[in-house]
């Protein structure tokens, strides 16, 4: 595999079946003065899949509730990980954590009682890996009383959250993968995307307050990233 190819391959797989030969060899003509602007239509992309090319609107609107899903939820985690115990943050993200399920409850289909069924069984598959990591570590931390040295302990808590993160994109996965019917209404759907996007900007300040009283570089950019999330998390145009 040639770089071009490589860095091809980095763009959602949508724009990748419409317009990735194209931009292959646009790269290879333009050579390695194009990469950068290359890497930032990447970053791009993935942060606006109302832009990627789609079946339908239906379709549209379930890949950027998968987005704000992944943005949502794993943000919430690791914001969740880096407050503990810090008094009064982890309140707050409860409140988070509830707009978060308010969201999704406006912003995904709700699709027929037999499509419903196979998704069911097909979520409950692809949440059996993240199940088992997060029930090892339970198991290993009840077997152990808890005690670690800090590297065992810092791995252990890496699993534990990564099981929740691991989670959180099978979600993600499966929501996006809904089907082409029924598409949500688009007023309940813009609301939803945007207490999505609200939930995912709470979790940010609550993250930049965690970093004010415990200062430190990781946290600070996680909660400016998540601030930012009304910026990309936005409605298709079609649903506005």
């Amino acid at each position: 595999m040639t770089v071009a190819q490589g860095l091809v391959r980095l763009y959602p797989r949508a724009f990748r079946d419409r317009w990735g030969a194209d931009l292959a060899v646009e790269v290879r003509t333009s050579g390695p003065r194009s990469w950068p602007n290359l890497l930032a239509g990447v970053a791009d992309m993935w942060l606006h899949p109302a832009a990627w090319p789609a079946r339908s609107a239906a379709q549209r609107q379930a890949r950027v509730v998968a987005v704000a899903v992944i943005v949502t939820g794993i943000g919430w985690f690791a914001a969740h990980l880096m407050v503990e115990g810090t008094r009064g943050l982890p309140r707050m993200l409860d409140v988070c954590a509830v707009a978060v399920v308010a969201g999704l409850l406006l912003a995904v289909p709700r699709p027929a009682p037999a499509t419903l069924k196979a998704i069911g069984r097909r979520l409950l598959r692809r949440l059996a890996g993240p199940a088992v990591l997060g029930v090892a570590v339970v198991a290993v931390v009840h077997g152990t009383g808890g005690s670690f040295v800090p590297p065992i302990r810092l791995a252990v808590l890496a699993c534990w959250w990564g099981s929740w993160g691991w989670a959180v994109i099978q979600v993600a996965r499966t929501i996006a993968g809904v089907g082409s019917d029924p598409a949500v209404p688009p007023r309940r759907f813009r609301f939803g995307v945007r207490v999505l996007a609200a939930a995912a900007a709470a979790t940010g300040a609550t993250q930049l307050v965690a970093a004010v009283t415990d200062p430190a570089p990781v946290p600070a950019a996680l909660g400016l990233c998540l601030l930012a999330a009304p910026l990309f998390l936005r409605p298709p145009a079609a649903a506005a």
